[in-house]
């Protein structure tokens, strides 16, 4: 790798609130961690262009760098005063794609979110949605921060509990976990007591994926910032379109509970083994993965799910719960590429 290219944590920079969100975070990465920044920032070449005024798009074009650059000396620079090494990178083409080729030689990859609305960002896409989709190494997203005057109501709204917009009578209820909540956590008048994750580090886990990148990488975030990680596992244990035998349906039931219980066990142990005195619990949820992670993104400090890289139309139209997730954080998400491993 060229000096350029020094792994570390990749930045998108635009100009916007959600870009500073962006990188006041990033900072805090790299100087815990110890890596330098990359910070990144792009401009497009317009649609329609005077093909009788060459000079013209040519002095555009020159603007346009010379701006995003200046931009980025600027973020350089709070780097530098913060004791951080940094490069930056201007280019020309859609942010998305560049972000996604820069992610192949960074650690870490931080955007900001713009915006809470998730119709507009499933079907119109965004810079960060493409990045999740498609990055070659983890990428964290930062959404806006929520303020209310009120210390006893949460700072952020009930979310959709699924993709419907009939979801409201979604259950979502705790079937089995490991140990009871600790007392750390302040209430909400406005939140249910089992999905009150405040300030806490929650990781999705999917039983059905043998990878545990996610579960560690959640760890490690939990170690730098002194937080207590929780596993959380869903899914939907209604009989509706199940077996007409209810017998037959009860008994698949406790078959899939046990998988998932057996599952988390197996990581908490692995984890609490290679983090002594970290505290880790898990819960196992009836209700649809995507609902539960959502809902506890209004109070934890951090979500993080893996994605199997299903970007493009797939990802960004039909939905994974990493994109789904992504649509309707109100904490910081991690999405973790977990398509290579076994």
């Amino acid at each position: 790798m060229d000096e350029d290219h020094a792994p570390g944590v990749l930045v998108g920079l635009d100009g916007s609130p959600a870009a500073d969100r962006a990188f006041v975070a990033a900072l805090m990465v790299a100087q815990q961690r110890n890596w330098p920044l990359r910070l990144v920032g792009a401009f497009m070449r317009p649609v329609v262009i005077d093909e009788y005024n060459p000079r013209a798009l040519e002095y555009y074009l020159h603007g346009a760098a010379d701006e995003v650059q200046a931009r980025l000396d600027h973020y350089s620079a709070r780097a530098s005063e913060a004791g951080v090494d940094a490069t930056t990178r201007t280019f020309e083409g859609d942010a998305g794609r560049v972000l996604v080729e820069e992610s192949r030689s960074a650690h870490l990859a931080i955007v900001g979110k713009r915006g809470r609305n998730r119709f507009a960002g499933r079907l119109l896409g965004s810079s960060s949605a493409k990045l999740a989709a498609h990055a070659h190494c983890p990428t964290l997203v930062v959404p806006e921060k929520w303020e209310s005057e009120f210390a006893e109501e949460l700072l952020a709204p009930s979310q959709h509990l699924a993709s419907g917009d009939e979801a409201a009578d979604e259950p979502l209820s705790v079937l089995e976990q490991s140990v009871p909540q600790q007392d750390h956590r302040r209430t909400f008048a406005n939140v249910a007591e089992e999905l009150n994750f405040d300030s806490e580090i929650v990781v999705g886990v999917d039983v059905r994926a043998a990878a545990t990148e996610v579960v560690h990488l959640a760890a490690e975030a939990a170690a730098l910032t002194d937080r207590p990680l929780t596993l959380i596992a869903a899914e939907t244990l209604n009989a509706h379109g199940w077996y007409p035998d209810a017998e037959h349906h009860r008994i698949e039931v406790s078959n899939i509970r046990r998988g998932y219980i057996d599952h988390m066990e197996r990581l908490a142990g692995e984890l609490g083994d290679k983090n002594p005195g970290m505290a880790v619990r898990w819960q196992f949820f009836n209700g649809s993965p995507a609902g539960v992670l959502a809902e506890a993104s209004r109070t934890a400090a951090l979500v993080a799910v893996g994605t199997r890289g299903h970007g493009g139309f797939a990802g960004l139209l039909l939905g994974s719960v990493s994109q789904a997730v992504l649509n309707r954080s109100a904490c910081p998400v991690l999405v973790v590429p977990t398509s290579h491993q076994k």
